[in-house]
């Protein structure tokens, strides 16, 4: 946690002839990061394929066209198959039910080009059926021009006068003039110039006899019939689907690792005797490598750790170390956020674990409501049968989480859709005179109670109401205090990653002072609220020494100029009060409106709720349910985006990627979905 697991840089160097069972071990194994051969090496050259590679890639090549025709995605394994069966059965799945698929997946594609020119036609077609003309007579003339089209202004004079004589025929259809204009072939060109300053639109008129009207109804009927023919085929293709899904994506898993294989050999160094395979390993599975290697080469094969200074030099040329995350099970959904990101560089911290803390209690924090962490809760649980891929899985984790914080938030702020509503009437209320005793000693912070156990927490704060305004004072500082944590952490991280990175004036006069500036900067400004001046001189003491180090940094007094960055960053972390009390006052808004003006007003003005009318209650019920549910999709979304941004911006940017982010540690190999191991 919070560091990558160490690697190795390991070269594997043998002989020729074990190269296909050495490849075939590194495959099973699933331990060696391959660092492609660049060439670079004149006694050495590129390996070549081995085994079926041209077989077995022409293969997966044809098979994946035919998923692609029955839009098969990849999706979490339904069934697992043994290699044997998928190889008894691959031949009749990319001959005999691959060209099944095919042709008709190409009829299906005929049928829609066919039905697509054919509704064209008819689309032309309509506007005609106001000219009292039949179809043949529009084409065939070796004498005449004919144009055929829509207009803007009437045509006949203007066409008149440039060719006395000629045929027009027009008429109206949908705020346009359709006009079919015959003159001899000589004056075609004339006719076209004065057809133009009348705003002339062409239109190609198919080549089909007989009336409009019956054209389109025999053009319509083909459709039908065309339709008609698709129908089955469509049905055919998808119980083929259905039929042949699992066994498609497992024989693409099973091409896909043959092909791996064979093609290994193309990432190597080769003579004509010998080949040598570069690489990265977890240090903890170095002994596991060599002796599976060593024992599977029969001693033609010799499996060397390079020397901890060779390797650092390789990475001084350009060479990355890859990065292999290793989180708790609990921790690694949130891998997916860090991702999202960037892979941490070897050299850096991940911070995955820091999210896990933080994230979830952000999200808690601004949606913080029992009902709708409840509901939350249930609908993302729902979608985590649904979605079982590994993304959907780690997302609906996150989210499942982050939904129990809310619940408990939710205690804290006695908050049941929405402040003083459910909660109230369940847990109960102080009494009048005890609410407006507290108001007069301003220690009013909400009105639920409890139960029996009244109100808890130092000065019975809780539940907090956080329309009150205390209740709201306290949370600013409670957001700034998280701010000022959530900085600093991501700061100490910084400091020990520029000094990972040897960088000892970025660590000490870039990232420390940032620290300071932000943890001292917040102890003035609470000096000044509370009104303890010593509080204020400390602060700004080392304040002023800060800005000093920045001076002093690598950039320096041009340093200076990121101290509004610093403090909009603790600023920023106000939106853990604020999106929160914009939830709260649209859950409050939709109480009040449906209990306190809807069903009174549609009830003939009653002032009890015993009184109410059935109509009204229901309508009542009604939109409470509506803005409660709009309410509760805008509590998933922004109480998850506002802290993705508070670890993007705020936090990641004190200590994490500063160096372009990393490579994911990538082992040569497959992890078995659809084929048992």
């Amino acid at each position: 946690m919070l560091r990558p697991v160490k690697m190795s840089r390991v070269v594997v160097a043998g002989s020729k002839d074990v190269i296909a069972p050495v490849v075939e071990k590194l495959h099973e194994l699933h331990l060696l990061h391959i660092v492609n051969y660049n060439g670079n090496q004149p006694s050495f050259e590129m390996g070549k394929p081995i085994g079926k590679a041209r077989e077995y890639s022409e293969n997966l090549i044809k098979l994946r066209s035919v998923t692609r025709y029955l839009d098969i995605k990849n999706k979490a394994p339904e069934k697992v198959y043994p290699e044997s069966q998928v190889l008894s059965e691959m031949d009749n799945l990319l001959n005999n039910v691959g060209a099944d698929i095919t042709a008709t997946y190409e009829r299906i594609t005929a049928i829609d080009a066919e039905v697509k020119s054919k509704q064209d036609q008819i689309k032309v077609l309509k506007p005609l059926a106001v000219l009292p003309l039949p179809l043949e007579a529009y084409y065939g003339y070796d004498s005449l021009a004919t144009f055929v089209g829509t207009v803007a202004t009437p045509v006949d004079a203007d066409v008149a006068k440039v060719s006395p004589t000629n045929e027009i025929y027009s008429g109206s259809a949908k705020n346009a003039t359709v006009v079919a204009v015959f003159v001899p072939i000589d004056k075609a060109g004339e006719v076209s110039s004065v057809l133009s300053e009348h705003g002339f639109a062409e239109m190609s008129v198919p080549k089909l006899e007989g009336s409009v009207d019956s054209a389109i109804a025999t053009l319509e009927g083909s459709i039908k019939s065309l339709e008609g023919e698709k129908a089955p085929l469509q049905k055919k293709l998808a119980d083929m689907k259905k039929q042949y899904e699992d066994l498609m994506l497992a024989t693409d898993e099973y091409l896909s690792m043959q092909t791996q294989k064979t093609e290994a050999p193309l990432r190597f160094a080769e003579t004509d005797n010998a080949f040598v395979i570069d690489g990265w390993v977890p240090s903890d599975q170095f002994s596991r490598l060599k002796g599976e290697l060593e024992s599977t080469a029969g001693g033609k094969v010799d499996v060397q750790l390079i020397d901890d200074k060779e390797a650092d030099g390789l990475v001084e040329q350009g060479e990355d170390i890859p990065t292999k995350i290793d989180n708790p099970s609990l921790v690694k959904p949130y891998e997916l956020i860090t991702r999202l990101f960037a892979i941490p560089e070897y050299k850096e911290f991940d911070p995955s674990l820091l999210i896990f803390v933080f994230f979830p209690i952000m999200f808690g924090m601004i949606l913080g409501d029992i009902g709708y962490g409840i509901m939350t809760f249930l609908v993302v649980l729902l979608l985590k049968k649904k979605f079982r891929t590994e993304g959907w899985q780690q997302l609906t984790n996150i989210v499942l989480i982050a939904s129990v914080w809310a619940i408990i938030f939710g205690i804290f702020f006695g908050e049941i859709f929405g402040p003083l509503g459910l909660w109230g009437r369940i847990m109960g209320h102080l009494p009048e005179a005890q609410i407006e005793l507290l108001k007069e000693e301003g220690l009013y912070f909400g009105e639920g109670v409890f139960g029996s156990l009244g109100r808890l927490g130092p000065l019975g704060i809780f539940p907090m109401d956080r329309l009150a305004t205390n209740a709201v004072l306290l949370l600013i500082g409670t957001s700034i205090f998280i701010g000022v944590i959530h900085c600093s952490v991501g700061s100490i991280l910084g400091i020990k990653t520029e000094l990972n990175y040897g960088e000892k004036k970025h660590a000490y006069f870039e990232r420390l002072p940032v620290m300071l500036f932000q943890i001292f900067f917040s102890i003035a400004l609470l000096g000044l609220v509370m009104g303890q001046m010593m509080m204020v001189y400390l602060g700004g003491l080392i304040v002023v020494v800060s800005i000093v180090m920045m001076v002093m940094g690598p950039e320096g007094p041009m340093g200076l100029a990121h101290v509004p960055f610093y403090v909009s960053n603790l600023i920023s972390y106000l939106r853990l009060l604020a999106i929160g009390l914009a939830s709260v006052g649209l859950a409050f808004a939709a109480n009040q409106l449906a209990f306190y003006v809807i069903m009174p007003m549609l009830s003939g003005g009653a002032t009890n709720s015993a009184e109410f009318s059935i109509p009204a209650i229901i309508i009542g019920i009604l939109v409470l349910t509506v803005v409660h549910f709009i309410n509760m999709l805008l509590g998933i979304l922004s109480p998850f985006m506002h802290p993705l941004r508070l670890h993007y911006v705020e936090m990641f940017t004190k200590f994490y990627s500063a160096h372009g982010g990393g490579v994911e540690y990538s082992p040569f190999g497959h992890v078995r979905r659809f084929l048992k191991a």
